[in-house]
């Protein structure tokens, strides 16, 4: 039905089952390293799109009838609940806020923003937002094209910052804000080996300048954050200030925010720290490895500075008039006006942002000027998925139960009982859990977060049993060749590589890593 990426390494597909049966969220995981297999899939019971506030049709054009809404009362009892059960999982940290009108009516910090100091989150922690600071940087831009000191249309040629000419001129702003504009995406391995020593744009922006486009402009789609840090570059030419000097003139000192940060969690006072939720259930401390911020990502905020961004985005003047509002919700192309927008009970917009430690959801409802913010200081998507059952408690639906991921969940049971165990019941462990059918990808996900840990025996084991059960999947092979590998075993690497290339002859990890072992 749509897909969009969630962050650098998840991408979310909606679909739904044959027949006219479920809606479903079904989750890509990607490896943080090259070269980006897949590690991963996760399914999540949704709702019907025609009764969220998505824009999966152009806002302002539905026809469709809308649901019928719950109180917000009922809204906040049910948000309380969701949010508890993923606290009492050990999994959620973080902050609920909702608002009607911009004014909150349900608001909540739960867990510790810091566990070895033990201090608890509170409504004033600020939390990195991830990939929610590109609609800033989107907004610092459309206010430029406002004062008529930028086109949406302007060639990347016309800033002067480097880049092959022919590229160039083949690149509008409207590409770059809508990732259509060809450019890969910045985690290389020279960019994931050095992450702290790329502090501004200057340092990143040749990256990828020389490189050339994965496909011309404006024929295909891919999510792109060095998009973005472009984008910040053409910023700092046309206006002469630093993005962080632009943030605060034109977005933070008008909407009267104190909260917001374009600065590293070390420099910031009453920050969360980020806190990577692995398979065993531990919360490890990721805060020193995370990202200078830049145009593309990696603020911190308060729930409730967000809040007055949004608000005064979309419900004042202040930032924008109502012709960029419309562009910013229509993909930065011309479409229904803004009033149209607000008109239509079904027209709404959600963001989101991740990384190790992090993720954060705005869930907007346009007719309504309602608004859900999810901040969460842990991984694994677990603010997308408590918006998204307060999302269906909205429409008066009956939210699943929570869910640990589905690699923690089998970890419990490797943990107690063994892989032989698993490899055995592994179609009843997932039944019994919601977790539908066995996918190679569950054990394959867990088999990477015990790498992370540092658990290779295991690792190994779970590897194992996943090409007992699904011995015609090449990248179960795949990923247990890498695991010998990272224990020493190039004999027993090179075996398995081998293994996978006779399932796919055309695997990528496999065909790199063999060549390089039998060299």
């Amino acid at each position: 039905y749509n897909a969009n990426r969630k962050s650098q390494f998840e991408y979310a597909l909606k679909l739904q089952s044959g027949g006219g049966g479920n809606w479903l969220d079904l989750i890509l995981n990607l490896e943080e390293a090259p070269p980006f297999k897949v590690a991963g899939i996760s399914i999540d019971v949704t709702i019907n799109p025609a009764e969220e506030a998505q824009p999966i049709w152009p806002a302002g054009t539905s026809k469709m009838a809308p649901p019928t809404l719950a109180s917000n009362e009922e809204i906040a009892r049910q948000a309380k609940a969701i949010a508890e059960a993923y606290r009492d999982m050990a999994w959620f940290s973080g902050v609920v806020l909702i608002a009607d009108q911009g004014k909150p009516f349900y608001q909540e910090a739960f867990g510790y923003a810091d566990i070895e100091k033990q201090i608890p989150n509170t409504l004033a922690t600020k939390f990195r937002i991830g990939s929610i600071n590109k609609d800033y940087t989107s907004v610092l831009i459309l206010q430029q094209v406002q004062k008529g000191r930028l086109s949406l249309d302007d060639k990347l040629a016309q800033f002067g910052l480097g880049f092959p000419a022919a590229m160039a001129e083949k690149i509008t702003i409207r590409h770059l804000l809508n990732h259509t504009a060809g450019f890969a995406d910045i985690f290389v391995p020279e960019y994931l080996d050095n992450i702290r020593s790329y502090k501004d744009i200057d340092d990143i922006l040749p990256l990828l300048r020389d490189q050339p486009l994965m496909y011309e402009p404006g024929t295909d789609q891919a999510y792109s954050n060095y998009g973005y840090i472009v984008l910040g570059a053409i910023l700092e030419k046309t206006t002469g200030k630093r993005f962080g000097e632009l943030l605060e003139d034109q977005i933070l000192q008008p909407i009267s925010v104190n909260h917001t940060h374009y600065d590293i969690a070390e420099n910031i006072e009453g920050e969360a720290q980020s806190y990577r939720y692995t398979a065993s259930g531990k919360k490890v401390d990721h805060t020193s490895q995370l990202e200078y911020p830049t145009p593309d990502g990696g603020m911190y905020a308060t729930a409730n500075d967000l809040l007055a961004f949004f608000q005064a985005l979309f419900y004042s003047n202040t930032l924008l008039n109502d012709e960029m509002k419309a562009l910013l919700v229509h993909d930065f192309e011309a479409g229904v006006s803004w009033q149209e927008v607000l008109a239509d009970p079904l027209s709404g917009a959600g963001y989101a942002g991740g990384g190790p430690g992090v993720n954060a959801v705005v869930e907007l409802f346009f007719h309504n000027d309602e608004i859900f913010i999810v901040l969460a200081n842990t991984d694994k998507m677990v603010a997308e998925h408590i918006s998204r059952r307060i999302r269906m408690a909205k429409a008066g639906r009956s939210a699943p139960k929570a869910q640990l991921p589905v690699e923690n969940y089998l970890y419990q049971y490797l943990d107690s009982k063994g892989a032989a165990y698993l490899e055995k019941n592994m179609a009843r462990l997932l039944q019994d859990g919601g977790y539908g059918e066995p996918s190679p990808d569950f054990l394959n996900r867990l088999g990477y977060n015990l790498m992370e840990e540092g658990a290779l025996p295991d690792a190994i084991e779970v590897f194992k049993a996943n090409i007992a059960l699904f011995p015609q999947e090449a990248n179960g092979y795949d990923s247990l060749g890498e695991a010998y590998l990272k224990s020493g075993d190039q004999k027993r690497a090179l075996e398995y590589y081998r293994k996978a290339l006779e399932l796919d002859p055309e695997l990528p990890s496999a065909r790199q890593m063999a060549k390089e072992l039998e060299e």
